[in-house]
């Protein structure tokens, strides 16, 4: 009877250890792509507190990717200039000049505005009541802080801009 319950104890151990128990596996929900929204900043110009020569720096600390100005292209004082640079990702800020301001126009009857490969803007006008302003717009955050020498007679259509320190 020993050998027996021996035998008994012997083939419970190896049936137990012969059990291939399977892992619980707990389902996974499904994880949501996170998307990303692209931010769109606006800041209109307050012409009162703006000073005569305006530098904007660059608004995001990326290049932009590109940059539009629309203004009315026929009357100064029709319609608010506006400056909107667009990024890579999505994203966009948008300066906004009332129409309180009008643009000036050169000797050869073309508006001082001026936009580059860097979407660096210069604008150059004054407000209805005679007060003269000169906005710059960085559109690369490499040429903040620094100066520029505009040329709206220079490769027309778009202009020319000098950067320098």
């Amino acid at each position: 009877m020993k050998k027996f319950m021996m035998f008994c104890m012997c083939a419970a151990v190896l049936a137990s250890c012969s059990e291939k128990k399977e892992p619980v596996v707990e389902p996974q929900e499904p994880q949501e792509e996170v998307v990303y929204q692209p931010v769109h900043k606006s800041e209109t110009v307050d012409l009162k507190t703006a000073p005569k020569y305006s530098y904007r720096n660059a608004p995001y600390d990326v290049p932009a990717a590109s940059v539009a100005v629309t203004y009315d292209r026929k009357l100064p004082y029709a319609q608010p200039v506006i400056v909107k640079f667009s990024y890579a990702n999505g994203d966009s800020f948008t300066y906004t000049i009332p129409a309180e301001f009008g643009l000036w126009k050169n000797e050869a009857g073309r508006f001082r505005v001026v936009s580059d490969d860097a979407c660096t803007v210069w604008i150059q006008g004054q407000t209805k009541n005679g007060k003269f302003h000169e906005f710059v717009f960085y559109g690369d955050p490499r040429h903040n802080g620094g100066k520029i020498k505009p040329n709206s007679y220079r490769n027309l259509p778009a202009g020319e801009i000098q950067y320098r320190r």
